[in-house]
């Protein structure tokens, strides 16, 4: 007899979980629960739910805030193609980072397709929830001050193209990286206030740079990319000038080269200086 009863309690509170039918509605559809995240603000709590797919097809993102025995659905991911998975910082499991009231909830959302990660920010404050802040390859942080995302844009394209008759290449790492800081519910730009951060990316860079140099032939498309992304460093701490010079050795071949080889080089230089905007008067 107490069993039966200890299951039928049981049974009772399941079917009392106000999360239980948007469950069951997304199983019907082959879905199952992939991740699931709570917190709690000024006396409400959320939940954040990951539903995976049992064959192809992106994941699905339902979050709900609670209220007694009911559910109210206040934010869903605008993509049904993308894989998600909730940040692996502290902010991807429900976090005040803004200290005005409000939580937070980072996911990251991956375009498979093309190989590309975005950062996305949520801020929840009581019935509202809103995605704030959306960061290309973003991640958390820490600074003295605080979280800051690090994030990476492509000025250039994806897909950077650059060549004549004689040599081409692609390249997809020509990207600059930028510091946001939360502030009033948003973000700000806050690149100006870390130099030392792009100092140890120019170092880390510059490594790499070598390295790839030994092997040019196979490696230009990376070199180019990487390159053109410690130029940007070097814009980030006032010296541009500095990191165009440095960009302007991959373009440098032997003295012994094909003239049309240099001829080539020359060319892709020069349309490369009109994309970054660069003084005519820098060497």
């Amino acid at each position: 007899m107490k069993l039966a009863l200890a299951l039928l309690l049981a049974a009772a509170s399941a079917r009392a979980n106000p999360l239980d039918a948007s469950e069951a509605a997304w199983r019907a559809k082959g879905y199952s629960v992939k991740d699931r995240t709570s917190g709690e603000n000024a006396g409400l709590k959320a939940t954040a739910a990951l539903y995976a797919p049992g064959g192809e097809g992106g994941d699905r993102l339902e979050v709900h805030v609670v209220v007694k025995d009911r559910a109210f659905l206040g934010y869903t991911h605008p993509s049904s193609v993308d894989r998600l998975e909730f940040d692996p910082s502290p902010a991807g499991r429900f976090a005040d980072i803004f200290h005005d009231g409000s939580i937070t909830l980072a996911y990251r959302s991956t375009r498979v397709s093309i190989r590309a990660t975005d950062l996305n920010v949520l801020r929840w404050r009581r019935f509202k929830i809103e995605r704030v802040a959306v960061f290309p390859e973003g991640r958390f942080i820490r600074m003295p001050e605080g979280p800051v995302v690090a994030s990476r844009e492509l000025p250039l394209g994806r897909y950077l193209s650059m060549g004549c008759e004689d040599f081409g290449t692609i390249s997809r790492t020509a990207f600059k990286t930028n510091l946001s800081a939360p502030r009033n519910g948003g973000f700000v730009d806050v690149s100006s206030k870390y130099p030392e951060y792009y100092r140890s990316e120019i170092a880390r860079k510059e490594k790499v740079i070598a390295t790839l140099k030994k092997d040019l032939q196979n490696n230009a498309g990376e070199y180019l990319g990487i390159a053109i992304s410690t130029y940007y460093d070097f814009a980030a701490v006032g010296s541009a000038k500095e990191g165009w010079s440095r960009l302007r050795e991959f373009f440098k071949l032997p003295a012994l080269a094909p003239a049309s080889a240099k001829t080539c080089m020359a060319s892709m230089e020069k349309e490369l200086r009109a994309q970054l905007n660069v003084p005519s008067s820098w060497p």
